[in-house]
């Protein structure tokens, strides 16, 4: 089959899988049906079209900038005496998860660094995205990463409702949508010097942390603006392909066989935040729902849009999951590199 039907045909099964994806709600809808797509072209169909590298650092560094734009002090500084408790509760969540991680890596089946990052209890994306720069398997990591979200945003909405019955709707107020020309301008801006610089400095993971940290330091000079969604769900796509297209059914059997104790991983995981979150709010005299989102590991946008539907804490809530979203990002490369020194 020559390479413009093989583009068409993988093109046909990524618009359906992303369709469907997205029909259902499911969350990063874009990136696990681009994944899928791929996924049915290389395992199934047994073709090959390896995608340009390029495009895979582009989406790479669209996805360092839509985290980058997200980054708000304002709401960090509001968690005012709060912010030693919910540090300490961040950093454990990252121990705990690390520690079941290396549980999966115990059959040597798979590295340490793809066992970790498969494991770590937030920044699912991130993660994603940046794994194969420091040394972990990808593919593995998708996989269990969107286990984790698929298990915690579908059983999100039940035990919220059965275990906390929330009082009623909240809400919040939406920003209106930045003007198309100064948000391409701020993605442009953070993608081109995030990279460029990201690579003179050595940076690791440049293509994610580059774009991210040029975003973060200019997102205040061009107003309320971030990536535009669809440039954003672009940088999905481009990374899902990227993943999926490199798959072998040697991966696809590995990941099958670990497949249970991930699963047991993640209800774990999902038992001890939820226990640390009860503390949290005990502590901090929030409810006990905004605890549990806030401690939540996964699935950001859902627990932002539960947390702005029943009348939460909502800053509270978005500072806890931000703190320990960035903790993530930072100590990434960091134990990376510790662990490629340690091998």
């Amino acid at each position: 089959m020559g390479r413009v039907r093989q583009s068409a045909l993988l093109a046909l099964l990524v618009i359906a899988f992303v369709g469907l994806f997205e029909l259902v709600g499911l969350t990063s809808g874009v990136l696990i049906g681009a994944l899928a797509g791929a996924l049915f072209f290389t395992l199934l169909l047994k073709q090959r079209l390896p995608l340009p590298e390029p495009l895979y650092v582009l989406g790479q560094a669209v996805l360092g900038a839509s985290i980058g734009a997200s980054i708000d002090l304002d709401t960090l500084r509001a968690l005012s005496s709060d912010w030693s408790w919910v540090l300490l509760v961040s950093i454990a969540t990252i121990v705990v998860s690390v520690a079941l991680g290396l549980l999966l890596c115990l059959r040597g089946e798979i590295s340490r660094e793809t066992a970790i990052f498969a494991s770590v209890a937030g920044g699912a994306a991130g993660l994603t995205a940046m794994s194969r720069d420091l040394g972990a398997d990808d593919r593995v990591v998708t996989v269990l990463q969107y286990l984790r979200i698929v298990v915690i945003v579908a059983s999100l909405p039940l035990i919220v409702e059965f275990a906390f019955h929330p009082s009623g709707p909240g809400g919040i107020a939406r920003a209106s949508a930045g003007e198309i020309v100064p948000a391409l301008a701020f993605t442009t801006v953070s993608i081109v010097v995030g990279v460029v610089l990201g690579r003179l400095v050595r940076l690791p993971a440049a293509a994610v942390f580059g774009p991210l940290i040029i975003a973060a330091a200019v997102h205040p000079l061009f107003g309320a603006v971030g990536v535009p969604a669809l440039v954003e769900q672009t940088g999905y796509l481009l990374i899902g392909l990227a993943i999926g297209l490199r798959f072998t059914r040697e991966a696809f059997a590995t990941i099958s066989r670990l497949l249970p104790l991930a699963v047991l991983n993640v209800v774990v995981v999902v038992a001890v935040c939820a226990a640390m979150g009860a503390a949290l709010a005990h502590i901090t005299g929030e409810s006990a729902l905004d605890g549990y989102l806030a401690t939540t590991p996964g699935g950001f946008s859902a627990v932002l849009a539960i947390a702005s539907t029943t009348g939460g804490n909502l800053t509270f809530v978005t500072a806890t999951q931000l703190v320990r979203l960035l903790l993530i990002l930072a100590l990434a490369p960091v134990f990376g590199a510790w662990l490629r020194r340690h091998r």
